[in-house]
């Protein structure tokens, strides 16, 4: 019952009043801010750690795999649904961030490989399967499993449209246009759904859509990207 779980969490049953819509669109201004602030950070942090030692991705990776599968861990403890599925998706980011950022700086995963596509596609039909063939599954896994899939799924699209047609070309400008209209989508949605949850998530799309038109910015060298730095 687990997207049965997911969906009575995420759609508000009752009418979409004004209280309501404030309140998921307060939430997803959280998550977004919550998110692009981590995500600068972290890359300062990341690249600032990484020039100084040099087995720092290492270490790094390990944390991070280690906070993820606490966090899995915890939200099977917690009583409330919200929480539950909140903490997986916690989960999923740490994992993400070890197994999907953190692999490609240490050489052990490229998203430019062509068994990359295969690789995502098949974990997406995994999720699928889960989600609704297997009753039962838990729903902090399919938290834990949502999130890296949406991360995965908009960078490895980035990547194969700037390395088949470069930053700079007129079909990365349409993949741009493409996220924002997402991005823009998701905000509206968890507006008119109204619950505090799927403002979250709408917030938490809206930001790694919106990370990715940065990083295409970034290639095109039209700005320096948080990892980079500034020499006057």
């Amino acid at each position: 019952m687990g997207l049965f779980n997911i969906l009575t969490l995420t759609v508000n049953a009752q009418p979409v009043q004004g209280p309501s819509t404030t309140s998921a669109l307060l939430f997803s201004f959280y998550a977004i801010s919550v998110f692009l602030l981590i995500q600068f950070l972290g890359a300062r942090f990341f690249t600032s750690c990484k020039e100084r030692f040099n087995s720092f991705p290492l270490i790094f990776f390990i944390i991070l795999a280690a906070l993820a599968a606490g966090s899995l861990i915890v939200a099977f403890f917690l009583k409330e649904l919200t929480h539950k599925l909140f903490l997986g998706v916690v989960g999923g980011v740490f994992i993400w961030t070890s197994l999907g950022e953190i692999t490609e700086h240490l050489g052990w995963y490229k998203s430019h490989a062509r068994n990359a596509v295969w690789i995502y596609l098949l974990t997406v039909a995994a999720w699928l399967i889960m989600v609704f063939l297997i009753p039962g599954i838990p729903v902090p896994i399919l938290g834990f499993i949502g999130y890296p899939l949406l991360a995965w799924g908009t960078h490895l699209t980035r990547v194969r449209f700037i390395d088949k047609w470069g930053a700079t070309s007129f079909a990365s400008t349409l993949l741009m246009l493409g996220m924002a209209a997402i991005s823009g989508g998701a905000i509206v949605a968890g507006a008119l759904i109204g619950t505090k949850f799927a403002g979250m998530m709408a917030g938490l799309v809206f930001a790694v859509s919106t990370w990715s038109i940065m990083e295409i910015i970034w290639e095109r060298g039209m700005a320096n990207g948080p990892w980079k730095h500034t020499h006057h």
